[in-house]
C-alpha cells in the first residue's frame, strides 16, 4: 500500500487479526479505513480446523464490504510464524495442534487471494509507522503488553526479521530467573511476569496465601472463574492495597525491560501498546523517568516512550501493509 501510484490508489486489502483474545477481520482501503469489520472471541478450546474454518469465514464476511476486489489478504497472528510460508512454528499463546499448521496456504485456497501472514507485532508495527504514533520513523521498537507480550524492531526504516523470520520476541527475555513459568517453557520471561494472564495469576496466587485479603474476596466473588489482569487493575482502582502492589512490580519489570530495549537497539522511539499497558498510563511517564536515569548515553537522550495512537487496530491496519513487505508478495501469490 506505500506509494500507491494513481491507477490503484482506490485499491482495497482484506486483513485479519488473530490474537489471544480476539479474531478480526476488515477490508483495509490504502488510506487506513476500515470497511465490514468482523469481531469474534477466539475460541481457544476448538481444534486449529474450527479456528482456521471460523478465520476464512470472518475474513469472507469482510470481504463483502470491499467496493473493489481485495489485492490480497494480510494476516497479524500471535507469533512465531514463518513469513515466508506463512506456517506456524510452535506459538506458546495457542492451543496444541497449531504447531507446523500451514496458515496461509489453508486461506489462500478457501478465499483464492493472495495471503501473507506474519506476526501480530510487525503488523502493528507498520501501521504504527504509516498512520499512527511514529509516522516516518525509522528507528523504533512497538511493545504490546496484552494477553500475551509481543515486539517488533525497525531498524533503519526495515523490520528485523532474523534468520527465520522470528526475531523480534521480546517478550521471551528473561526478567525474573526465579519466577513463574512461560507457556514458552522457559521461567520468569517478561510475558510470564507482566502480561494479562499473569497479572491474574499473581493475584489469585497472593488470595491462596491471603485469605483475608482483599483479593481473596475477590476471588470468592468470581464463583471460581480465575481472575483476569483486567480484574487486577479494577481492584487497584478502587484502592486495594494489594493489587496496586501487584500492577507496580509488573510496570516496574516492564520499565526495566524498556530501558534494556534501548540500550540495545538503540531506538529514536518506544511505542508502547496493548490492553495492559493502554490501562497503565502512568507507565509512559515512569520508562521515560527511567530512559533518562538508567538508559546508556547516547541512547538515553534519543530514545522517548510514546503511546499507540491506532490501539486495537494495530493488528489489522498492519496487517494489509503487509503485501507491500519485501520478499513477501512473491511467495504468496494467488495459485493461478
Amino acid at each position: 500500500m506505500a506509494n500507491a501510484s494513481p491507477e490503484v490508489k482506490n485499491h482495497t486489502t482484506l486483513a485479519l487479526d488473530i490474537g489471544g483474545t480476539w479474531i478480526r477481520a476488515a477490508t483495509v482501503t490504502h488510506d487506513g479505513r476500515l470497511l465490514g469489520a468482523r469481531k469474534q472471541a477466539n475460541p481457544t478450546t476448538s481444534s486449529a480446523t474450527e479456528i482456521l474454518a471460523l478465520c476464512a469465514q470472518l475474513a469472507d464476511e469482510a470481504r463483502a464490504a470491499s467496493p473493489v476486489p481485495p489485492l490480497g489478504l494480510g494476516v497479524s497472528t500471535t507469533g512465531p510464524v514463518n513469513p515466508r510460508t506463512g506456517v506456524l512454528y510452535d506459538p506458546p499463546n495457542t492451543p496444541a495442534g497449531f504447531s507446523g499448521l500451514p496458515l496461509g496456504q489453508y486461506l489462500r485456497e478457501q478465499l483464492d487471494l493472495a495471503v501473507v501472514v506474519d506476526r501480530d507485532a510487525n503488523a502493528a508495527a507498520l501501521a504504527e509507522q504509516r498512520f499512527g504514533a511514529v509516522r516516518g520513523c525509522t528507528d523504533f521498537v512497538y511493545l504490546t503488553v496484552s494477553t500475551g507480550i509481543g515486539a517488533a524492531v525497525i531498524a533503519d526504516g526495515e523490520l528485523l526479521r532474523g534468520a527465520d523470520g522470528a526475531a523480534g520476541e521480546l517478550g521471551h527475555v528473561v526478567v525474573a530467573p526465579d519466577g513463574p513459568v512461560c507457556g514458552c517453557g522457559r521461567r520468569g520471561c517478561l510475558e510470564a511476569v507482566a502480561a494479562g494472564p499473569a497479572i491474574g495469576r499473581a493475584a489469585d496466587r497472593h488470595a491462596q496465601a491471603n485469605p483475608g485479603s482483599g483479593l481473596a474476596k475477590l476471588r470468592d466473588s468470581l464463583g471460581g472463574t480465575p481472575i483476569r489482569g483486567h480484574h487486577v487493575g479494577v481492584a487497584a482502582l478502587e484502592g486495594d492495597p494489594d493489587a496496586r502492589k501487584i500492577l507496580a512490580a509488573v510496570g516496574a519489570a516492564v520499565v526495566s525491560s524498556i530501558v534494556d530495549i534501548v540500550n540495545v537497539f538503540n531506538p529514536q522511539r518506544i511505542v508502547l501498546g496493548g490492553g495492559v499497558a493502554m490501562a497503565q498510563p502512568n507507565w509512559i511517564e515512569e520508562a521515560n523517568d527511567a530512559l533518562r536515569q538508567s538508559a546508556l548515553q547516547p541512547a538515553s537522550e534519543t530514545a522517548r516512550v510514546v503511546p499507540t495512537e491506532l490501539g486495537d487496530n494495530g493488528g489489522l491496519l498492519g496487517a494489509a501493509l503487509l503485501l507491500d513487505q519485501p520478499d513477501h508478495g512473491a511467495r504468496h501469490r494467488r495459485q493461478e
